[in-house]
């Protein structure tokens, strides 16, 4: 009897021991601070990161870039006098020919004129007034009595002079987007002075310091 008495109580120990060490590893996992986090939260490659960690990358990222960035251009003079010039050349051995021409300005209503060059014109106080010019890109840059018959040339140039007399950016809108279809209607690329290729982009850019230079303007009494 004495020895299954000490077995007992041996069993009842191990039993009330074995409750007090998982009340104490319960508590311990519970505690504030310490709660480990589920494998099915924690994050697995692919998956979208913490929101505060997403705006810290933006921040950094922002930083990097303006590090980056060049800065901005200076504006030019309020009163802008400029003149502008874009080229359209051939982009074959084959010249523009003449009826090509003739019918790529008849399309864009350019008209011969003044300077035995072509013209957007448009109608101020009962005159045709001339907004920008295409001559010939050789010399002596004109397209002689007008009839383009027996006319060809590998390239033509389009310039606008400001001030114009519509509004200055209205008239850098339509001088560029008339070159743009004449490149494309005559096959060629558009070029400017130092005979480099002109891209869409670089053209948006010169608009920019246009109409920068317009709001800095200063008012007239």
């Amino acid at each position: 009897m004495d020895d299954l008495r000490i077995v007992l109580l041996l069993i009842g120990a191990t039993v009330i021991g074995g409750i007090y060490a998982w009340g104490r590893f319960q508590a311990r996992t519970r505690a504030p601070g310490k709660r480990r986090i589920p494998p099915s939260v924690r994050q697995r490659p692919g998956e979208a990161p913490d929101d505060s960690l997403v705006e810290q990358e933006l921040e950094r990222m922002q930083e990097t870039m303006s590090d980056r960035l060049p800065e901005e251009p200076p504006a030019p003079a309020a009163d802008i006098e400029k003149l502008l010039v874009i080229s359209v050349v051939s982009g074959s051995d084959q010249p523009f020919s003449g009826d090509v021409l003739a019918r790529a300005f008849a399309k864009n209503k350019l008209y011969f004129g003044d300077k035995s060059i072509f013209h957007r014109l448009v109608r101020q106080a009962g005159e045709d007034v001339s907004v920008f010019g295409v001559a010939n890109l050789f010399k002596p840059g004109d397209f002689g009595t007008g009839d383009l018959n027996d006319f060809e040339t590998a390239g033509i140039t389009l310039f606008l002079e400001l001030p114009a007399p519509i509004d200055g950016l209205q008239a850098f809108d339509d001088f560029v987007q008339t070159a743009e279809r004449l490149a494309v209607e005559l096959g060629g690329q558009l070029q400017d002075r130092k005979h480099c290729v002109i891209t869409h982009q670089s053209l948006m850019l010169q608009r920019e310091v246009l109409a920068r230079s317009r709001l800095r303007k200063p008012l007239t009494a």
